[in-house]
């Protein structure tokens, strides 16, 4: 009789470590596609991020937001008034300096389409016009950036190596 439970129980164990481990993608009700920095990109309408490894090229996984983290991102855009933002920010005529990187990192995006509401956000560094709404928007990226960092998606990619000048 003992014999028969220990066989079914090592049955058992080996069937459950067959299993696919894999989460499957939640749905992306929001779905977001934020290219920052020079090469990172987050894109949910294709369950993708791209990390930037510098030297060593750029490295594309299968990634996703769950539906607590969509929520979480849409409060945030509404909060800051992401949908009211204009769709450009400037580099302001005022400024007379101009940091040149190689590749060029001034330009980011960031898109949002959630039901009937679809905003894409473009803007440059370093000084823009409307600074306050900037500062709202810079809020919200890094909120977003927050998200995607915490993922242990996120936390298994290789480290970068070297930089751009």
């Amino acid at each position: 009789m003992k014999k028969k439970i220990i066989v079914l129980l090592l049955a058992g164990l080996f069937l459950l470590s067959c299993q696919d481990s894999s989460v499957e993608p939640e749905n992306q009700f929001v779905q977001i596609f934020f290219k920052y920095g020079i090469k990172n990109e987050l894109n949910t309408f294709e369950n993708t991020y791209q990390k930037d490894l510098f030297l060593d090229g750029v490295i594309k996984i299968k990634f996703w937001l769950t539906a607590d983290e969509q929520n979480k991102i849409l409060e945030k855009a509404y909060s800051v008034n992401y949908f009211s933002m204009p769709d450009t920010f400037k580099v302001s005529p005022w400024d007379s300096i101009y940091i040149y990187t190689s590749p060029d990192s001034s330009e980011q995006i960031l898109r949002i389409k959630y039901q009937d509401k679809e905003k894409t956000t473009i803007w440059t560094y370093p000084l823009v016009e409307n600074m306050s709404q900037f500062k709202d928007l810079l809020e919200l990226q890094q909120f977003i950036i927050s998200i995607i960092e915490s993922k242990p998606e996120y936390k298994k990619l290789p480290d970068h190596r070297g930089g751009y000048m």
